[in-house]
């Protein structure tokens, strides 16, 4: 399956984007659902062709350019969906070409609608930045607030905080609370990777689990808007998937100074991993914000890591 997030200016100029929706005629699978408009590719055809066809079908505009957004794998009761999503830009006047509702919707109110269960957490993170910087692991606070605040002003806009195990506690809430301070001060959502509770503690917006603390939990963390978890196998994907969280990510995909005796996957294990994941994938692993256009052809929403964030600038938004 194919489908694409078709977005407008919102209508004011401090306004969210809209996006626009479908919804799913009587008859069919999930009938009376709101989607992103698309449709099933034809044996041999192309993900762009299918996408452009199927708007043009379904609403009367052509496809001026479209770019790989995210893809995942979602299992209902009575079948297996992989979707492909892409950002599309267009031309043309959007109109019902085969009798289904259509409605602009404000970016920030699409979880307030009835949608397919393979469209929840795509609703979710494109909501959040695709490039996710993180920490190092730090054993003291000194230099810390510094590095986190060059991550901020280099662009950084989704941050982990990751401190070294020997940090003193009482250091780590100290320390902890004003690099949140900070984050809100820069708009940036912010994890913490450490224990849910801990999260809640400091005001962090989620929580990032680590692959030993997904594989103890048996449901989801409460209390916070975002919970990813660090994957390397279908197995933590699955269990990721299970509990609902938000998003995933998966290395490593290239070599790493921080993990020199892994196997990294490269871009075709990447690929493969994606194709089974039921949630978005950050891909981490040896990448700098620069990898995020190979990513996204492979499946990933977004990028991660550590070195290769510490600064710089950029000015693609993804």
């Amino acid at each position: 399956m194919v489908a694409g997030l078709i977005e407008r200016p919102g209508p004011s100029p401090n306004a969210p984007p809209e996006v626009l929706l479908s919804q799913r005629l009587p008859g069919r699978h999930l009938a009376g659902c709101w989607e992103f408009p698309g449709g099933k590719r034809e044996a041999n055809e192309p993900l762009t062709a299918t996408l452009a066809r199927e708007l043009k079908e379904e609403l009367g505009i052509v496809v001026d350019h479209c770019s790989p957004l995210l893809s995942l794998t979602h299992q209902y009761p009575s079948q297996r969906v992989r979707l492909w999503v892409f950002s599309v830009r267009w031309s043309g006047t959007p109109m019902s070409c085969e009798g289904q509702s259509i409605r602009w919707v404000s970016k920030t109110d699409l979880a307030e609608l009835d949608m397919p269960a393979a469209d929840a957490p795509i609703v979710k993170v494109v909501s959040a930045p695709p490039r996710y910087a993180i920490s190092p692991a730090w054993q003291s606070d000194q230099g810390y607030v510094e590095a986190w605040t060059a991550m901020l002003e280099a662009g950084h806009r989704l941050l982990q905080w990751r401190p070294g195990p020997s940090l003193p506690d009482k250091n780590r809430h100290a320390l902890a609370r004003q690099c949140g301070a900070l984050a809100r001060a820069y708009g940036a959502l912010w994890l913490i990777n450490g224990c849910p509770s801990f999260a809640q503690e400091v005001g962090a917006d989620g929580v990032h689990l680590t692959a030993g603390r997904l594989r103890a939990l048996t449901k989801r963390p409460e209390g916070l808007s975002w919970v990813a978890a660090s994957c390397h196998d279908e197995l933590e994907l699955s269990q990721a998937g299970a509990l609902g969280l938000d998003f995933v990510t998966v290395s490593p995909v290239q070599a790493t100074a921080s993990h020199p005796g892994a196997t990294p996957l490269g871009w075709a294990g990447l690929a493969r991993l994606v194709a089974v994941s039921p949630l978005p994938v950050m891909a981490l692993g040896g990448l700098s914000p620069a990898d995020l256009e190979v990513a996204r052809h492979h499946g990933a929403y977004g990028v991660a890591g550590i070195s290769g964030f510490a600064g710089g600038e950029w000015l693609d938004d993804g």
